[in-house]
C-alpha cells in the first residue's frame, strides 16, 4: 500500500482514502515513495528494483587475490541465479498468531509452458520465450512466439503449471504480482524455506509451480534467471486472472504488451515492430490492458489524436483497483517502468483516427499502434 509520495525536498502523505495497492513501483531521480506490507506467507522474497540492469551479475565485484587462490576457494557456479546491485532478501518468519491462508482442495487446471528458443531472430542471436500447451500435439522445438501467449487463470481456481525447460541454460518463471506461497516465486536458489529452496530449472528439466490466484487482473509472467538477456529477447507474457463466472472478451479487453526486442534494447508492441491497428466503436468502452515489461526502458503511453490527447479512466494497477476518487477521467498519457500494469478504460465518444503512442522517454525507440474508431452497428 502506497503511504506517500514525493521528493528530496517535499512529502505527500495520502489519506486513507487516497491510498492504493501496488507491486511496482517507477521512481524517477530524486523521488521518494512510503510504502506499508504485511506479510502473510513464510519464506524468502525478494525486493528489488525491475529494470534489469540494475540487479544484474554484471554488477557483482570481481574477487581480488594478492596472491594465489586460497585452497579452499571454490569457483562461482553459474548455473545458479545470481543478482547484485537494488535487491534486498527477505525472511518471513511462522508466526503462531497469525491467519492462515486459505486453501482449496479443488483439483487444480493443468496447463503446461514450454520454454523454447528461434535459431537467428534477432541477426544472429536466438530469440527465446514461450509456448503454452494444454491440449494437443507438442509444438515444435524452434516454435517460438515474439511475446509470450497470454494466461488467462480464474480467481480461486487451483492451477498448476508444468515448465518445461528447452533451453541449453537454466531458466525459471515468476509470477509477477501474484500472491503466492514462496517456492513457486520464480526466483531459483532463493524462493522457498530454507528446508525447500526452489532449484533452477535445468536444461531437459521441469518444475512445476501451484498456486490458487486470489485476486483478479492484471499481471505478467517472466523470466527470473539472466533476465537482461532472457526477457529482453522474449521470455515474458501477459497474465489475466478473471472472476469466477466471467470470461475475457477479447473485443473488449485490449492487451497492450510492451517488451524487448533482442540485444538492441529495441522494443516491441505485441510482439511486433509494426503491430496491426486497433478498431473500436464508438460507444462502447473497452479496457485497455496497459503492461510494461522492456528490461531497461522507461515507456510512455498516450493515446492521442493530432490535436491533443484523448482521455480515458484508470481503473487498476498491477491487479489492484483504484480508490474511486483516483479512476476518473484524465488526459490518456502515462509514464512507466518495468514491471508495471495498468488498467484504463476508454470510451470513443465519435469516429475517426487516433495513435496510441508507445515510446521511450529518452530517444531511444517509437511504436506508434492505430486506433480507428467507427461508428457503432
Amino acid at each position: 500500500r502506497e503511504d506517500s509520495r514525493g521528493t528530496w525536498a517535499a512529502d505527500t502523505v495520502y489519506s486513507p482514502a487516497e491510498q492504493r495497492l501496488a507491486v511496482t513501483e517507477l521512481m524517477l531521480p530524486g523521488a521518494t515513495n512510503t510504502f506499508r506490507w504485511v506479510p502473510e506467507r513464510v519464506g524468502n522474497w525478494l525486493f528489488h528494483c525491475h529494470f534489469s540492469f540494475h540487479v544484474s551479475h554484471h554488477l557483482i565485484l570481481p574477487e581480488r587475490h594478492s596472491g594465489p587462490l586460497l585452497p579452499e576457494a571454490q569457483p562461482i557456479d553459474h548455473s545458479q541465479h545470481r543478482m547484485a546491485g537494488l535487491v534486498l532478501g527477505l525472511h518471513v518468519l511462522a508466526n503462531p498468531a497469525a491467519k492462515p491462508t486459505a486453501t482449496t482442495t479443488a483439483a487444480p487446471r493443468k496447463l503446461r509452458l514450454l520454454i523454447q528458443s528461434a535459431p537467428n531472430r534477432f541477426d544472429k542471436e536466438p530469440g527465446m520465450g514461450f509456448v503454452l500447451h494444454e491440449n494437443g500435439a507438442e509444438p515444435a522445438r524452434d516454435s517460438v512466439p515474439p511475446a509470450g501467449p497470454t494466461i488467462v487463470l480464474r480467481r480461486g481456481q487451483p492451477v498448476a503449471i508444468t515448465v518445461v525447460n528447452r533451453l541449453n541454460e537454466p531458466a525459471a518463471v515468476h509470477w509477477h504480482g501474484i500472491e503466492l506461497e514462496s517456492f513457486p516465486d520464480g526466483v531459483p536458489g532463493w524462493s522457498g524455506t530454507p528446508a525447500r529452496i526452489m532449484p533452477p530449472i535445468a536444461p531437459r528439466d521441469s518444475f512445476v509451480a501451484e498456486f490458487v490466484p486470489p485476486r483478479s487482473g492484471t499481471f505478467i509472467y517472466h523470466s527470473h534467471t539472466n533476465e537482461l538477456a532472457q526477457i529482453g529477447s522474449g521470455m515474458y507474457g501477459a497474465l489475466l486472472v478473471v472472476d469466477s463466472g466471467q470470461t475475457l472478451d477479447p473485443q473488449i479487453d485490449r492487451v497492450i504488451l510492451v517488451g524487448g526486442a533482442g540485444p538492441r534494447f529495441d522494443g516491441l508492441v505485441n510482439g511486433m515492430r509494426e503491430p496491426p491497428p486497433l478498431d473500436l466503436e464508438v460507444g462502447r468502452t473497452y479496457r485497455l490492458r496497459l503492461i510494461n515489461i522492456n528490461v531497461d526502458w522507461r515507456i510512455a503511453f498516450s493515446l492521442a489524436t493530432d490535436t491533443g490527447y484523448a482521455r480515458w479512466r484508470p481503473v487498476a494497477k498491477d491487479g489492484a483497483d483504484l480508490p474511486p476518487h483516483q479512476a476518473r477521467l484524465m488526459p490518456a498519457y502515462l509514464l512507466t517502468g518495468p514491471g508495471e500494469t495498468n488498467d484504463f478504460e476508454f470510451t470513443p465518444i465519435e469516429p475517426g483516427n487516433l495513435r496510441l503512442n508507445i515510446t521511450t522517454q529518452r530517444t531511444g525507440w517509437h511504436v506508434p499502434v492505430a486506433v480507428r474508431v467507427r461508428k457503432s452497428g
